[in-house]
């Protein structure tokens, strides 16, 4: 699947769109949490998940 996806010019991670490590605080804040879901994150949570995103 993940081949189709490239073939299809899908972006596959956020270092692709020019992310950076150092970016992940600025993304987290620009986050905007909505409460309802499965679980509610908090800002640490949401950081990690852009730094494994990379």
């Amino acid at each position: 699947m993940e081949a189709w996806m490239n073939e299809l010019g899908l972006i596959m991670n956020i270092t692709e769109l020019g992310t950076t490590k150092e970016m992940a605080e600025d993304l987290v804040n620009a986050t905007i949490i909505l409460e309802g879901g499965y679980k509610l994150l908090n800002k640490e949570e949401i950081k990690e998940i852009f730094i494994k995103s990379l």
